[in-house]
């Protein structure tokens, strides 16, 4: 009975998986589904979809499923202690409250997952990054650096406005340039219509800076901090980069340089987090893990990101502990929450 109970649980752990995955794996789910209930797609081909995903998982793949599968766990187990089963006094012996409360375990832990999912992957990426950003010139140890400047608008929403992000972006280099650490500045930013590009309004500020237009180089098609750094490297072939932008948004960015083998610094431009990009930049990074580690996700054009293999590096052996402890905490939390072990013990 009690192996017929740890299937079942596996099973609900995978389709919670896919479910979760599903948005993102699909860019336009509205579409997905239209194609669907059209007749032009479907279950089976989007399932055929994902198997054939998983047919070229690797180990990265194999770590970021677990940390999903862990988070998924955990919630389960928290919302089955701390709440639901404290419930179960009220209300004993129906079928229809049992059933009821089977299927509320499962939509608040899919719910909650998000919450412990972008805790968990925040403490990951400010683990790795923090110790790598520099906040003066004098912090930044080495010779000229070629300078990797992250695109924002020049304007905020309503056109007029100044971006004060853009401001302390350009100031930053500026910094650097007077300190003497600049060998290129490489501009990568959005490009996506003819009235909005990022590298070009960049580039014109630098200039009425007085840093040279030799010294600059444009991407346009940085959509994405991910497209920005893997293409730093596969097309402009920079192996070792001066990042620049602020602190909050350097952590996803040296994250990504670590991943994909870049050699990498940042350099912090001024500018505090306001509440709207608190809770942008806190999305951003479990959307950068889930791309990077499960999905595979490539730059929009151009390019084809290379991940790192993994190694017995200390930061490696680092995350690679954490996701393995988590994930047996995971279990062990999870183990009476499914009534694998002694139910008179779990109900208490």
């Amino acid at each position: 009975m009690k192996g017929l109970k740890f299937l079942l649980f596996l099973f609900i752990i995978c389709l919670l998986i896919l479910l979760f995955l599903i948005p993102f794996y699909y860019s336009d789910i509205n579409q997905l589904i239209k194609d669907v209930n059209d007749g032009h797609r479907t279950i089976t081909s989007v399932f055929s979809d994902f198997l054939g995903f998983f047919r070229h998982a690797d180990g990265w793949n194999l770590l970021g499923f677990m940390f999903l599968a862990a988070s998924i766990m955990v919630m389960h187990g928290i919302v089955d202690y701390l709440v639901l089963h404290r419930l179960d006094r009220f209300y004993k012996g129906s079928f229809i409250w049992d059933g009821f409360m089977w299927f509320l375990r499962r939509q608040l832990s899919l719910v909650t997952t998000v919450l412990v999912f972008m805790f968990m992957t925040n403490l990951i990426v400010d683990f790795y990054s923090n110790v790598r950003i520099a906040s003066n010139t004098d912090e930044v140890i080495g010779d000229k650096y070629t300078v990797l400047l992250l695109g924002t608008n020049k304007y905020l929403q309503d056109g007029v406005s100044e971006n004060v992000y853009f401001t302390h972006r350009i100031d930053a280099v500026v910094e650097l340039y007077k300190a003497g650490l600049i060998s290129q500045v490489l501009i990568s930013g959005d490009n996506s219509t003819d009235e909005y590009n990022e590298p070009r309004d960049m580039r014109k500020a630098l200039m009425k800076k007085g840093i040279p237009s030799g010294l600059i180089k444009l991407d346009f098609a940085g959509f994405r901090t991910l497209d920005s750094i893997v293409r730093s490297k596969k097309l402009f072939g920079k192996r070792r980069l001066l990042v620049v932008s602020q602190g909050f948004h350097l952590q996803r960015a040296l994250f990504l340089s670590w991943y994909f083998g870049v050699d990498a610094i940042g350099y912090e431009a001024k500018g505090n987090m306001n509440l709207t990009m608190f809770m942008r930049e806190h999305l951003a990074v479990p959307k950068m893990l889930l791309d990077i580690m499960v999905l595979n996700t490539q730059p929009t054009y151009g390019s084809t990101g290379v991940r790192r293999k993994i190694n017995f590096g200390q930061k490696d052996l680092v995350l690679l502990s954490f996701i393995l402890i988590y994930f047996g905490i995971a279990v062990y939390v999870s183990y009476d929450a499914f009534n694998f072990g002694d139910s008179k013990v779990a109900r208490k």
